[in-house]
Parts: C-alpha cells; structure tokens; sequence
C-alpha cells in the first residue's frame, strides 16, 4: 500500500513518473506536445525558420565539429555522420554514444556496439557493419551523429576526475517520457552534470553534445527568439551541424 501512494503522489505531485515541466534547465522534452527533430549540416543548409504554429522552437549545437575540413573547405563532424541521405562522415571517432534521427518517428539513442535500428544489431566498431550501417541510414532518409555517452541504462558511464574542466553543459537524454535536451545553469564538470541530471529526470540514456566555442542555443517560444548559449542567432561559422528541435 505504501509503496502505491508513493507512486500516486509522484505522478501528481511531478516526480520522476511524471511529464517534467519546462524549467531553466529542461530546455525540450518531447512530452509537452507533438515534438520533431531534424540534423542540418552547416554550411550547407541554411538556418531553419520557426515553423508556423511551433511552440516551442530549439536550434542548438550536436556533433563536436573537428580541425580538419570535408572536401571543398566545409567543417567536419566529427566521427560517425549521416544527414538524411547522404553519409558526410562514414568514420568512427573513439566515443561509444550514437544519436539516430529516423526520416519518421521519434529519435533514439544507442550504445555504438549495439545499435538495434529496424529489427537489426549493428556493431559499428566493426567496419564493415559501420559501413553498412551508414548506407542503410541514408537509403532510408535517416540521420546519425555519434558523441559520449553519459548515462547507459540508467547508469552513468562518467567518473569524478579532480583536473576536471567546469564549462555549462548540454545533454540530448531519453527516459520514461520520451526524449529531450537539459541545460546546466553553470559550469560544471562533466561527472556533475550528468549526476544532477540523473537526479532531476532519471534518464535512460544520455549524450553530450557540443558546447564550448561551438555553443550555439537558440530558443523560441511563441514566436519570441531567445539567445541560450554562447553564439548569438547568426554566428553559426565554424560550425559543421545543428540540431533542431520543434513542438507544436
């Protein structure tokens, strides 16, 4: 009986069973409404405009961007990279986290040695899976960056480290609600941020996304644009991708 009432009160009382609100924090959660999620590769594709009717409209930094170019002087994501169709980066970088944006449904993420997309476990340390993986991506209009994970099954996969740099963190998670992006108020290390995060949503799975130099953020609600990261709406030079987050 106890242990029944503790589960009603956290559903009404906005526990970790129940829908997050928005806060300064919790930037997007695909739980507050009919929620989408695109990857764009700068320069290529121009900056989205807000969607009529969105209300809420999220543009913010994904994969980490490296010091080598693509062909033709473009920057270039770093590890794994498919922009819905076309495989920009069919390489692996050393990280173990794999963010999947299919052409229709609801993002996912998975651990790079066992990735289980349409009925099928690739394993993309393998090259010849990777590969394969990444064709099968494009053909079907998907998209895929590859970063750290954070948290894997509800464990984090981060240790305390005492050099630890402090910078504003932001996370791509999944939990019970679906998915979404999380926002340190202020620098932190990397151990810390995912222990408040775990403490405040009780995520599945968690990602790191680029932040640093690289940190772009722009939010809007209703119509209103709001700057929530370091760059300003239209310094996005230097950058290789966003990702775009819309709720109507």
């Amino acid at each position: 009986m106890i242990r029944w009432l503790a589960l009603a009160l956290g559903l009404v009382c906005g526990g970790a069973w129940a829908c997050p609100p928005p806060s300064d924090t919790l930037l997007f959660h695909s739980c507050w409404g009919d929620a989408r999620a695109e990857l764009i590769l700068l320069p290529d594709e121009p900056l989205p405009a807000v969607p009529a009717g969105a209300r809420r409209h999220l543009v913010v930094t994904g994969a980490y961007t490296g010091k080598d170019a693509r062909p033709g002087g473009a920057p270039k994501p770093v590890g794994l990279f498919v922009d819905g169709g076309q495989v920009i980066n069919p390489n692996r970088a050393r990280m173990d986290g794999v963010l999947f944006l299919p052409a229709e449904g609801p993002p996912s993420l998975h651990h790079g040695e066992r990735v289980r997309v349409a009925g099928k476990t690739w394993t993309l340390s393998d090259a010849a899976q990777r590969l394969a993986f990444a064709r099968t991506a494009a053909q079907a209009g998907a998209s895929v960056l590859q970063s750290h994970l954070l948290i894997i099954e509800g464990a984090a996969d981060v240790r305390p480290t005492l050099t630890a740099p402090r910078y504003r963190r932001r996370i791509w998670f999944t939990d019970a609600h679906g998915w979404g992006v999380w926002q340190s108020a202020e620098p932190l290390t990397l151990y810390t941020a995912t222990a408040r995060l775990r403490t405040a949503l009780s995520p599945r799975m968690a990602l790191n996304l680029d932040m640093g130099s690289f940190d772009y953020c722009r939010l809007t609600l209703a119509g209103t644009p709001t700057r929530c990261g370091l760059r300003s709406g239209a310094e996005t030079a230097g950058l290789s991708n966003l990702l775009v987050l819309t709720l109507h």
